[in-house]
């Protein structure tokens, strides 16, 4: 019998700036695609929550601007609490994960 296949999920950051929880339990984030330029910082966290953010809490760190060509990076992390991203000037980033 075959095994099921799995999937990610896929979010798409596109200009928005704040803090947003993409998932409040434990999450797998496998990559995030960077289409091209964009100008501000984009701040992944292994969080539950928004008010549970911390410099402790920080996966990746993307500034401003990280590339003027397409890129995908692997970043294949656990998050033990939850996945949730802050945003700053107008970031184009897709994450993927589950």
């Amino acid at each position: 019998m075959a095994q099921p296949a799995s999937s990610a999920n896929f979010l798409v950051i596109s200009g928005g700036v704040g803090t947003t929880v993409v998932k409040d339990i434990s999450a797998n984030l496998y990559r995030i695609i960077i289409p091209g330029t964009y100008v501000g910082t984009l701040k992944v966290h292994d969080a539950s929550t928004a008010a549970g953010t911390s410099g402790s809490s920080a996966i990746i760190t993307l500034g401003l601007p990280t590339t003027s060509i397409p890129q995908s990076i692997e970043v294949g992390v656990s998050c033990k609490s939850g996945l949730v991203y802050e945003a700053t000037g107008t970031p184009t980033v897709t994450l993927v994960w589950d």
